[in-house]
């Protein structure tokens, strides 16, 4: 069958894209996995902060604020967000309150009796000084990856699960095949995360050096009701914390380079989690409940890549959200869609000063 679009990669990226572009044109989105959302998608911690990511994603945060709290159901709930330190550490605070605090109104130093109001798990023998967001959410992400669905099912998208895409040829149209089958279309949006590079060998594409960095996770029994504590991550981001229903989710933070695999965590990473969050807090983490892990993937300069590639113009990069992906995904489909359909950023997103030079692949060239 012939679309116009096809997407590669059915994690946040490429589902919200499809929505984006399902009413304006035929769209097939294809994914390896038999679900939406396997990889780093549904193993995310999922926070919206406007106090994370470096350049422009500040303000592709912002952008996608409205969408996200607009949403019927539960899909972002207030949580607030802790950044702590140790005397040592309080220049990094200060740091990040002066390069926040342009972009975020009501960021608040907070001193030891401060954070322990926000959070009495932590050693305030430890920790000296915080950095508190009030505004920043829990998302769902699962019920945000269905929301997309829903939205380009409704716009005629075609979803394809478990077609693994082995061989992309041609250029006007392309043919994808996988084991399932072959399919035509007329621009290919490489929304494939850690598999990204990969997509663009098989089509002729030169890659652009994207890197999947392994990082695990694991929840455990605080023995305390954390349900209203804040986000808390430490000031060099050497670990960090949240509130998952009675539990709570920890991790070390790592950045282990990888190649694109189904991520499993490793538990020396899990220990080392377990130690760092121990030594700044009254938790005694002695077991956990599970574990698991997630390819967060970035490009060099670790800000995201969306534009046509440099030697195919019908070849659409869509990759390198790294740990932003979530929160950005509503700016971030619009911003792809208008320079897929019309070859312009939407004037929505110029607002928040967003424009062609923002995100282009071409600045790897």
């Amino acid at each position: 069958m012939q679309y116009d679009i096809a997407v590669v990669g059915g994690g946040i990226a490429g589902i919200s894209v499809a929505a984006r572009l399902a009413d304006r044109a035929s769209v097939v989105l294809v994914e390896a996995e038999a679900a939406i959302g396997y990889h780093a998608t549904g193993r995310s911690a999922a926070l919206y902060t406007e106090c994370y990511g470096p350049g422009v994603i500040p303000r592709l945060t912002k952008a996608s604020r409205d969408f996200l709290v607009g949403l019927t159901g539960p899909v972002a709930t207030p949580r607030g967000l802790l950044f702590v330190g140790g005397a040592d550490q309080r220049s990094t605070i200060e740091a990040l309150r002066n390069r926040f605090s342009s972009n975020v109104d009501d960021l608040a130093l907070v001193g030891a009796d401060g954070m322990a109001d926000l959070c009495e798990a932590l050693d305030t023998d430890v920790v000296h000084v915080g950095l508190y967001e009030p505004g920043a959410m829990d998302l769902d992400v699962h019920a945000l990856s269905m929301e997309f669905r829903r939205m380009a099912l409704l716009g005629g998208a075609d979803v394809r699960l478990e077609f693994r895409v082995d061989r992309i040829t041609g250029d006007g149209p392309w043919l994808l095949g996988s084991s399932l089958g072959e399919l035509s279309a007329g621009i290919v949006v490489n929304a494939s995360g850690a598999w990204a590079d990969e997509i663009a060998a098989m089509a002729g594409v030169s890659p652009l050096g994207v890197l999947p960095l392994n990082r695990s996770a694991f929840l455990f029994d605080p023995t305390m009701d954390m349900r209203s504590s804040p986000m808390v991550v430490d000031a060099d981001e050497r670990w960090y914390f949240k509130p998952d229903g009675p539990n709570v989710l920890g991790s070390a933070a790592s950045e282990i380079r990888s190649s694109p695999i189904d991520a499993r965590a490793a538990e020396e990473d899990v220990a080392l989690g377990i130690e760092r969050i121990n030594e700044s807090t009254t938790f005694g983490i002695r077991s956990v409940k599970s574990t698991w892990a997630g390819l967060r993937t970035f490009t060099p300069d670790r800000v995201p890549a969306v534009g046509f590639a440099a030697d195919n113009d019908r070849f659409f990069w869509l990759v390198g959200q790294g740990g932003y992906g979530i929160k950005t995904s509503p700016a971030l489909s619009e911003y792809a869609a208008g320079l897929i359909l019309d070859g312009t950023v939407p004037s929505t997103l110029r607002s928040f000063g967003v424009d062609e030079q923002s995100l282009t692949p071409l600045r790897f060239s």
